[in-house]
């Protein structure tokens, strides 16, 4: 029999959870009748005919076009046709429609163009989900130097408390992607080139454009590096200036940093001017929509572009984003604080917690690392000579690599608590902050101590049973439950979410 590597364990585990979710998500559409929700359901046109494929799309895939997966949907079918569609960013649509226009050509004869569209997105969120996960796997050995972390975290990631999201028509999936590989081209190479993988994680979702603290991080790093570089090399020959030095080390950090912040930025400054240019121009100047598309705005007392300028074009700054967010969303500072809202708070406690709680801790034990901004000293001192390395961890949940992912999930989850709504926490925070799979994976992995050694060194047992290493989908994280209590807390959480999330959002019940 065949025996997996960690890698392929990773891979092979992600196919099988996205499969069970289909199913799952299929039986679930079959055996309970469906929530009449009061949500945007996209216009059917009337002149598609329906064949016997789209039946069978509607019976397998059916569960998964809920909730914002009309949006997408209709996006990709009919483009920006009102206002409020403006809210979610055009790349998962236009790569939904690229791939569906390709399939089109031989499913035609058996499938409407709508059905190959969700058909098109299923599998490009699967590929993308499979692909996702052996990013992350990566990213966590270099950042973690842990296999046992990586590989758990990995596998925690195919079971993530908002899994469906990353399987339905949503943007979730492709985000996670491009956030995932900035990350690890950051850590690893130059900020220049994991400004382009930041640059379209930031044309999927909004939330992309807060990935530019990784970019100032890195290039904190850089600067402190290359200053002491440079002073220490000069110190001998005293021919440069300590300001000459200052001005040297800002021109080789700068530059990147100003050109990676641009690259971040700019999807989203051409997306909200393409919006202006389509919103804000005279009546009757942007073509017309089809019959049923028209009849839908009008009845619903939308803003499309044939009507002329819309409202938000006379604001100073004219973004549609930020009108259409605070309009039909009504995103704001505390806005969503009401009783009737309780139940959303509660659904989102959990990941909420695993933020608090991991930052908490970090900082507890890592006060030196937090005071310092995660910025290590150099190695070397002013006159060129070795010092002894800075004591900071360098391996674990607890290595100072992690602070700057610590940051950056305590601040994304303070804004979703405070300003969005809050149900969105969940798959928000699943999909961008990797440090989430990193703690859930310390929390489940059991350690023993070393004799002779200080009590708060540990040794990791290993990564993955013997006996699962030439199973396809058998993972010991699921077949051994966890012998701590919050190991068993973190997975009973984990599972409780992925199944129930499935089972509700395929019924179009309220989820994250």
């Amino acid at each position: 029999m065949a025996v997996y590597t960690l890698k392929q364990k990773v891979k092979n585990f992600a196919i099988f959870t996205r499969v069970s979710v289909l199913l799952l998500q299929a039986l679930s559409n079959l055996l309970i009748p469906d929530h009449h929700a009061d949500a945007f359901i996209s216009p059917e046109n009337p002149e598609l005919p329906v064949l016997w494929g789209d039946k069978v799309i509607e019976f397998l895939l059916g569960g998964l076009v809920r909730w914002d997966a009309q949006y997408f949907l209709h996006i990709a079918e009919y483009g920006y046709t009102h206002e409020n569609t403006l809210a979610f960013f055009p790349v998962f649509p236009m790569l939904v429609r690229l791939i569906g226009n390709i399939l089109h050509f031989p499913l035609q004869y058996v499938m409407n163009y709508h059905s190959v569209l969700i058909l098109s997105s299923v599998i490009l969120n699967f590929y993308m989900f499979v692909k996702t996960a052996s990013i992350l796997h990566r990213l966590s050995e270099e950042v973690l130097k842990s296999e046992v972390l990586a590989y758990k975290a990995a596998i925690l990631f195919c079971i993530n408390p908002a899994t469906v999201f990353f399987t339905a028509p949503y943007s979730e999936c492709l985000f996670a992607f491009f956030t995932f590989s900035a990350l690890l081209v950051n850590q690893s190479q130059s900020t220049t080139r994991s400004a382009f993988p930041f640059a379209l994680a930031s044309s999927v979702r909004s939330n992309g454009l807060v990935n530019i603290g990784f970019i100032l991080y890195r290039k904190l790093l850089d600067c402190n590096n290359y200053y002491h570089k440079i002073r220490n090399a000069t110190t001998e020959s005293g021919q440069l200036s300590l300001l000459l030095v200052v001005v040297l080390t800002f021109n080789y950090t700068l530059i990147p940093l100003f050109v990676g912040c641009f690259l971040v930025m700019l999807p989203f400054a051409i997306f909200q001017m393409w919006c202006y240019l389509t919103y804000c121009g005279e009546e009757g100047s942007s073509p017309s929509l089809a019959p049923h598309l028209e009849m839908f705005v009008r009845s619903n007392f939308l803003h499309s572009p044939d009507l002329g300028e819309a409202e938000w074009c006379y604001n100073y700054p004219p973004l549609a984003y930020s009108h259409v967010q605070d309009k039909y969303w009504e995103v704001g500072l505390l806005r969503y604080y009401e009783v009737r809202q309780v139940p959303n708070f509660m659904l989102a406690l959990p990941v909420v917690m695993i933020v608090i709680c991991h930052a908490a801790l970090y900082m507890v034990d890592n006060p030196q690392i937090c005071w310092s901004f995660g910025i290590p000293q150099p190695s070397v001192d002013g006159k060129g000579n070795k010092k002894k390395p800075h004591s900071w961890p360098d391996k674990g949940i607890n290595s100072w690599r992690v602070f700057v992912y610590t940051a950056h999930s305590l601040g994304l989850c303070a804004f979703c608590v405070l300003c969005i709504h809050v149900q969105v926490t969940t798959r928000l925070l699943c999909s961008s902050c990797p440090v989430i799979y990193w703690f859930a994976a310390h929390l489940l992995t059991d350690q023993t101590k070393k004799e002779g050694k200080d009590e708060r060194q540990c040794v990791e047992i290993r990564a993955e049973a013997v006996e699962n290493m030439n199973s396809f989908y058998k993972v010991a994280l699921l077949s051994e439950f966890p012998k701590s209590f919050w190991g068993q807390v973190i997975l009973s959480y984990f599972l409780l979410y992925c199944f129930v999330g499935v089972i509700l959002y395929s019924n179009f019940l309220p989820w994250t």
